[in-house]
């Protein structure tokens, strides 16, 4: 178990070693005119950045060349210019106007393209023009309020979108999902429809062999875990809640943290042109972030449900010889009451909020207890360690 003061020292030294790095990648980038930020950042004509641009202020205006990629942000961000990698922006209007070698990436209010975009073009925002002199060498996927096509699109179109107006020509597929107001709730069985009767049912039956199977794998596996969690959920429930209200909160925070770390890593090792450092920075952030969310979804969907369930089961089922069969019959009860439960309606959410936060507690309570000693009993089963006996003293013989 790692101890808090560890944590604590880890996360500061992180913390320091981020801020030395961010403090040379600004100091470096404005060196090498990788990093321009103020009120203004005008890249004029004629003017050639030979290398990658990041650019953030009020105003972010390209009318010469980046000889590499852009990363712009601002209130406006208007290309003019070339720009021979990739663009990433975003702003309140984003204009691009001039050519772009490689993929373009874009967020904003209002977004317009009249310029020739070599690859693909990922837009998401309030409104996307592409106008009458603008084409996209590529794809278009777009996620936004209004899109309009006057332009030409070599490639496919995948939208999903408010209003959709083409006045140009796409050479590929057309995928466009309209989402307004009042279209039409989707039928049964059509994807996004309410769950019929039937339905539930058969999620519930799932969800119910699921919940059994993950409680079978912690008794034949992790017995010990196992006995340690049921008995910190049967005696401390209360604060077996109040625990698993902080696991929520701490997992909640544990995502901003490495999200937070990840962008800032990636802004100073690309400024400091450790590109392959970037990949592996962002692939390494969104491993964590998946298994933290896998781990995280496994143990309140599932786990709670088992833990809860065989300690409810076993308030009714008593038996003096515990083994490993009679628990996975208790287990299986158990399971089945909290899924009934969990699906009834109106009081159905909230009886699954209540096991997810005892469940989430009982875990974390066996987290913070788990150099406690133990002894194992037949069966396979854990029992707490009884108190010790005194020795007795041999008897002296009387003479």
């Amino acid at each position: 178990m790692v101890h808090p003061n560890r944590f604590l020292k880890a996360a500061a030294a992180s913390v320091a070693l981020l801020a030395i790095l961010s403090g040379v990648a600004i100091a470096q980038g404005a060196a090498s005119d990788k990093l321009r930020t103020g009120n203004t950042v005008t890249i004029a004509a004629g003017e050639t950045v030979p290398n990658d641009l990041y650019a953030f202020a009020g105003t972010v205006q390209v009318d010469g060349t980046v000889d590499g990629d852009l990363v712009a942000s601002g209130g406006l961000v208007e290309v003019t210019g070339t720009v021979t990698g990739d663009v990433l922006a975003a702003g309140g209007r984003v204009t691009i106007n001039g050519t772009v070698g490689g993929d373009t990436r874009i967020a904003g209010g209002t977004m317009s393209v009249g310029g020739a975009l070599k690859e693909d073009l990922v837009a998401t925002g309030g409104q996307l023009t592409v106008t009458s002199s603008g084409t996209v060498g590529e794809d278009l996927i777009a996620g936004t309020g209004q899109l309009t096509i006057d332009g030409t699109v070599t490639g496919d179109v995948l939208a999903r979108t408010g209003t959709y107006t083409k006045g140009g020509t796409v050479g590929g597929t057309e995928d466009v999902t309209i989402t307004g107001r009042d279209s039409q709730p989707p039928q049964p069985g059509e994807p996004g429809a309410a769950p019929t009767a039937t339905q539930q049912v058969i999620d519930a039956v799932r969800h119910f062999l699921v919940v059994v199977l993950v409680g079978a794998l912690l008794i034949w596996f992790a017995p010990r875990a196992y006995a340690s969690m049921k008995t910190a959920l049967r005696e401390r429930p209360l604060p077996s809640a109040g625990w698993g209200i902080v696991a929520i909160v701490g997992f909640v925070m544990l995502l901003i943290g490495v999200l937070i770390a990840m962008i800032l890593l990636a802004i100073a090792f690309g400024v400091l042109g450790f590109s392959d450092l970037v990949g592996l920075d962002i692939l390494g952030g969104i491993v964590a972030i998946l298994g933290a969310s896998l781990a995280f979804a496994v143990v309140a969907g599932y786990l709670a449900d088992a833990l809860v369930g065989v300690v409810l089961a076993s308030l009714v089922m008593r038996g003096e010889s515990p083994s490993r069969w009679r628990e996975l019959a208790v287990l299986a009860v158990g399971a089945a009451v909290v899924v009934i439960l969990s699906s009834l309606p109106i009081v159905g959410p909230w009886v699954k909020l209540v096991v997810i936060l005892l469940g989430l507690g009982a875990v974390l309570l066996w987290i913070r207890g788990r150099r406690t000693p133990s002894v194992s009993v037949p069966g396979g089963l854990v029992q707490p360690p009884q108190a010790p006996q005194t020795p007795q003293l041999p008897q002296t013989p009387a003479s």
